[in-house]
């Protein structure tokens, strides 16, 4: 498989974790990438014995940080390495959710709202880090979304969902946006998990 012009990525050197226009800059660290492939094979076997029946957002985020730690401890003493990888994960991620978000429906106004809601919070979501979801999209409301997005030059999904949204309602119910955000992040969550349990984890989804 070749990237960008006429580089091409020797087979020894393939994860199926890492994205592949993201592979060809890790092309000189072969041993970790053998040791990062095993790690994620092992995660595979480990998270497909378990079941999705009842996961909310804090479960999943769990699942998945548990790989992103156990990437640190297969790049063992290359800790640049390490959070390069978690990085470049963390960021196809964002960008998967947000595309998700992207796709939801702007109306009716509560939608809107949830859909604003659920973009503040993917866009800063730290797939390494423990936190507790339903504190962080409690403390997101449309106002404060629209106050972020405004004037900081947001690339990307998050700019693309600011820029087309209209005002939302001052009517809209918080408590229900939250309540509606927290369920959707779990959705959201479960597609994304899903494709990482997927043989092709970066393929068209």
């Amino acid at each position: 498989m070749s990237f960008g012009t006429n580089d091409h990525v020797p087979m020894t050197v393939w994860c199926t974790l890492i994205p592949p226009d993201e592979i060809g800059k890790l092309v000189k660290y072969e041993e970790e990438l053998r040791m990062v492939n095993q790690t994620y094979e092992d995660w595979l076997v480990s998270m497909r014995g378990k079941s999705l029946v009842g996961t909310n957002t804090g479960m999943l985020l769990d699942r998945i940080r548990i790989l992103m730690i156990n990437i640190g401890i297969a790049c063992a003493i290359n800790r640049e390495l390490a959070e390069e990888i978690q990085s470049i994960l963390s960021t196809n991620l964002r960008k998967r959710a947000l595309d998700m978000v992207y796709e939801m429906p702007d109306e009716p106004p509560d939608r809107l709202a949830v859909k604003e809601t659920l973009s503040a919070f993917f866009s800063e979501l730290r797939f390494t880090r423990d936190i507790f979801p339903e504190e962080e999209i409690q403390k997101l409301t449309p106002e404060r979304v629209k106050a972020a997005g405004r004037g900081e030059g947001k690339r990307g999904r998050l700019g693309k969902i600011l820029g087309s949204m209209k005002e939302s309602p001052r009517d809209v119910d918080t408590h229900k946006t939250i309540k509606a955000a927290v369920l959707e992040s779990s959705n959201v969550l479960k597609r994304l998990y899903m494709r990482l349990l997927s043989p092709d984890p970066w393929g068209e989804y």
